[in-house]
């Protein structure tokens, strides 16, 4: 087995797992905190977005230091964290601690960072860049049979009460799993001095800079999946967790069984094509939410929204990292990683603010739902300058 093939695997298989602990308890924390502990959903939102700053921040920051020292080092302490995270998660449930339960959410962000931003970098430093929307679609292929295995069961275990000592134990299985890492070589071996002032080297690229804010407003679109549409179906709708669950589940393994095959469709020429339509299908899924409260409708609605997570994932990260030089690799994913990570956690405060308004839902779901169109739109803009201009790339 070559380097190459035997990176992407371990990538991969280290992708489910963490996958699966996310899908299986991560993903009900919003409801945990706001059900359980009786925590405000707006605040429950602004915290998430003040934490998910900081994250993204450090995305920045780690993905230059990864150009600088390599990429494996960041990977174990980031795993390690991670694992931290989660079990500090669990005893803040058990001792009923909002502080701890707060500072494990920060901690989380951080480390996970770490991880994101060095995975991402190394996908890019051992495939070419026609090669490389399969190899990202390998791995979020993965990752998203973890997220779809996972949510079944975190919504059983949710249910059972079981909560914080199922985060204890995952916590520790997590952090464990770092020692895989010592099966992959360090994949940056033309390291150069770090310097703070190249930190911010990416943005310097307009259409970088306007795809990445396209990618921002996609991932606030993204974020309502275990914010508002959870909070939405379980409040508004009285459908249970248990089948919120099974809806993630549906959207995990639906885009682990068909990530890669769209994958192999996209080339560089017609990428663009995904990420516009994928986004506005996307939006169109939660669009479909307020006119009809039954669980059949509530899967048919997932099944369009995985539609449009399968087209657009699968040529986004990749469409970001081909932007970059060869020894800009780990800045270009780090700052790619600052605007999803910001829109993701996002998200939930946008929505938490919209759910604040006294307007029917139809209205409110539209405004979400405006995300899509915006994006969509810079991503146009982008694709029709490429057409005019072949130099878009590395300018």
């Amino acid at each position: 087995m070559n380097d190459q093939s035997r990176i992407i695997k371990i990538i991969g298989l280290v992708s489910f797992m963490r996958s699966f602990g996310y899908g299986s308890l991560w993903s009900f924390i919003v409801l945990y905190l706001n059900v359980d502990e009786k925590i405000s959903l707006s605040f429950i939102g602004f915290y998430l977005f003040i934490v998910g700053l900081i994250g993204a921040f450090s995305q920045i920051f780690f993905g230059a230091l990864t150009d600088s020292y390599g990429r494996k080092i960041f990977l174990i302490i980031g795993q390690v964290g991670q694992g931290l995270s989660f079990f500090l998660f669990g005893f803040g449930g058990f001792t009923g601690n909002i502080i701890i339960l707060l500072l494990s959410i920060f901690l989380q962000s951080i480390f996970s960072s770490m991880v994101f931003t060095s995975f991402n970098a190394i996908i890019a430093d051992i495939f070419e860049e026609e090669k490389r929307f399969r190899g990202y679609a390998f791995q979020r292929a993965l990752a998203n049979f973890g997220w779809g295995i996972g949510p079944a069961i975190g919504g059983m275990i949710y249910q059972l009460n079981d909560f914080s000592s199922s985060f204890i134990l995952l916590g520790i299985f997590l952090s464990s799993i770092s020692i895989i890492f010592r099966y992959i070589p360090e994949t940056n071996l033309k390291t150069s001095s770090f310097r703070l002032k190249d930190i911010i080297q990416p943005l310097k690229n307009r259409y970088f800079l306007i795809f990445s804010m396209a990618s921002f407003l996609t991932f606030v679109l993204m974020g309502q999946l275990t914010s508002t549409y959870s909070v939405y179906e379980n409040r508004i709708n009285n459908i249970s967790v248990f089948y919120i669950g099974l809806t993630w589940t549906m959207n995990g393994l639906l885009v682990g069984v068909f990530q890669y095959p769209s994958a192999k469709m996209v080339k560089r020429k017609n990428a663009y094509y995904f990420l516009i339509y994928g986004s506005l299908i996307y939006g169109f899924g939660y669009m479909m939410l307020p006119f009809n409260s039954s669980i059949i409708y509530l899967f048919t609605s997932m099944i369009v929204i995985t539609i449009g997570e399968i087209i657009y994932s699968s040529s986004s990260t990749a469409t970001a990292l081909n932007f970059a030089k060869e020894n800009e690799r780990g800045k270009y994913a780090g700052s790619f990683g600052f605007f999803t990570s910001i829109g993701r956690y996002m998200g939930p405060f946008y929505g938490g603010l919209i759910f604040l308004i006294p307007l029917n839902y139809m209205f409110r779901w539209s405004l979400i739902f405006i995300l899509a169109v915006i994006s969509s739109s810079l991503y146009l803009y982008i694709f029709l300058k490429n057409n005019h201009n072949k130099k878009i790339f590395n300018m």
